[in-house]
């Protein structure tokens, strides 16, 4: 795939940007998806405690080891005989053909990236959310562990990784960190492992970070992670080098939950963001503000360069009606301003504000010849 056409991401998104605030309040982007019975009951519980946008998140782990291009498959009767040839030809030969046979057993064992997973929306009660003049929204994830630089290109591109809405990485190495800095219009998350000690290195790459966060990439801390012994010292001490680093910009608090346990209310969360370190008029942004602007991005990265917004067409249709009667008052609305011609089609602007622009040349040309007059009087005293 050539570099000038974008990848177009075929996602089942439904987030209209033009829907006000208030019907947007809380989101948990990382709901680990173990089996279907278990989903369900914790988007249930989610609701219940007052989340309105929840994402049901499927960890591969390492992406090595799943199945994502067709390999060149070596055949026997693909290759000529080897009858007269010299000893290291055929040396040569044999030794191809075995990693070549090395590499379909490899392939082999691969295991296919599942589709996304949705639940009923009619096994949900969203009573609550409607009261309060809320929507329920939910969201297909796909997070994955990349360790080598080569599987980043092929991964992208593959069809089911398409079809996810969101798309989140945890980086191995800083090096792969650097290969995803070039490549922010195919992913909408970075998360951290906080299983090793080593998978933290890239946090001290601040300069590349900050390149990722300014295009459009948000950074997720999983709060579930700090709940277990094994890994709460990582998951803090991680968590306050990545806030101190990116200034508690561009970073999300989702759950992470693979139990019921595992997750809190909007309110809990906020609370839970002291022990990173996180101020208060900042913890809410985490749970609610980044979140949105994450799936706006996410959304627009599926079309083109991500200049392209959906709307439902009877808020398109409302907005133009109120465009139309916003310029038949400007233009019946009496000014000083002598009449002018149209604007020509090129020029992208209403009545008054052409004649505005107008009016501003007008007095900009009347100050350059005061400006003048007063140079030329002066010369000649």
């Amino acid at each position: 795939m050539s570099e000038e056409e974008p990848v177009k991401r075929k996602k089942h998104m439904e987030f209209t940007p033009m829907t006000p605030e208030t019907t947007f309040q809380y989101a948990d982007l990382s709901i680990k998806h173990i089996n279907p019975e278990n989903t369900l009951a914790m988007v249930k519980r989610a609701i219940r405690m007052g989340y309105d946008t929840v994402a049901i998140n499927i960890d591969l782990g390492d992406i090595s080891d799943y199945y994502t291009e067709l390999d060149m498959l070596w055949t026997p009767g693909s290759q000529s005989t080897t009858d007269g040839e010299p000893p290291k030809k055929k040396k040569k030969k044999q030794q191809r053909k075995d990693e070549l046979a090395d590499g379909i057993a490899g392939i082999l064992k691969k295991k296919l990236i599942p589709p996304p997973h949705f639940v009923d929306i009619s096994e949900l009660n969203t009573s609550d959310l409607e009261k309060r003049g809320k929507v329920f929204r939910q969201f297909s994830r796909i997070t994955f562990t990349a360790n080598e630089q080569v599987v980043i290109n092929k991964v992208f591109i593959h069809p089911t990784i398409l079809s996810y809405d969101i798309v989140a990485v945890r980086p191995g190495e800083p090096a792969v960190l650097d290969t995803l800095s070039r490549k922010t219009e195919l992913f909408d998350i970075i998360t951290i492992d906080h299983l090793e000690e080593n998978r933290g290195k890239w946090l001290t790459v601040s300069k590349v970070m900050d390149r990722i966060r300014n295009d459009g990439v948000f950074y997720e801390i999983a709060y579930a992670e700090s709940l277990m012994p094994a890994t709460r010292k990582n998951t803090l001490f991680n968590g306050r080098i990545l806030i101190r680093s990116l200034k508690s910009k561009n970073i999300i608090m989702s759950s992470g939950a693979e139990t019921m346990l595992d997750l809190r209310s909007p309110v809990d969360v906020m609370n839970m963001s002291l022990l990173w370190g996180v101020a208060n008029n900042e913890a809410r942004k985490m749970i609610s503000g980044f979140p949105k602007n994450l799936l706006l991005q996410a959304e627009c990265r599926g079309t083109g360069n991500g200049d392209v917004c959906s709307m439902k067409l009877s808020e398109a249709e409302k907005l133009a009606g109120e465009e139309d009667k916003d310029q038949e008052e400007a233009e019946t609305e009496e000014t000083n301003v002598e009449q002018v011609k149209p604007p020509p089609i090129e020029v992208r602007m209403n009545q008054s504000q052409y004649k505005a622009l107008l009016q501003a040349t007008k007095n900009a040309n009347d100050m350059m010849k005061r400006i003048k007059a007063t140079k030329a009087s002066t010369s000649t005293s």
